[in-house]
């Protein structure tokens, strides 16, 4: 069962102002309209132009930087490779001060002393156990 409701009207006018939709597929055709209806057209979002001048000036910044990074990075090698030489000398050096000031404790020690007084003739005493006897 079907009501129909007392309110409605049923004898109204169709509507009279038909709006065109554009068609979305002929893009062309739409930028020519607009050109000969002196509308102008959505502006689009535009990336921003680079100079040229720019381009140049980072180029040379970026480059200038790198020369100099890799001219500190070489320098730095060489400086380390002078360290490594003079490690290796210094090593060198103190191990023979160690041979030399070996040799010479060898000399100055006491059995070599010993030795040398027994080659000249004096005589050994011995250790010195005996009691010294004060007066009294």
């Amino acid at each position: 069962m079907m009501v129909q409701s007392p309110l409605r009207r049923t004898d109204f006018q169709p509507n009279m102002r038909k709006v065109k939709i554009p068609e979305l597929n002929n893009q062309y055709d739409k930028k020519e309209k607009a050109r000969k209806a002196n509308i102008p057209e959505a502006k689009k979002i535009a990336i921003p132009q680079v100079k040229p001048w720019k381009v140049f000036m980072a180029i040379l910044g970026l480059g200038t930087f790198g020369f100099m990074y890799l001219n500190h990075v070489f320098s730095t090698q060489k400086l380390l490779n002078e360290i490594q030489v003079l490690e290796q000398e210094y090593s060198k050096a103190n191990n023979i001060h160690d041979e030399y000031k070996l040799q010479y404790d060898k000399l100055v020690g006491p059995s070599e002393i010993y030795e040398r007084a027994k080659e000249l003739g004096f005589i050994d005493k011995g250790p010195a156990d005996q009691v010294i006897k004060v007066k009294e």
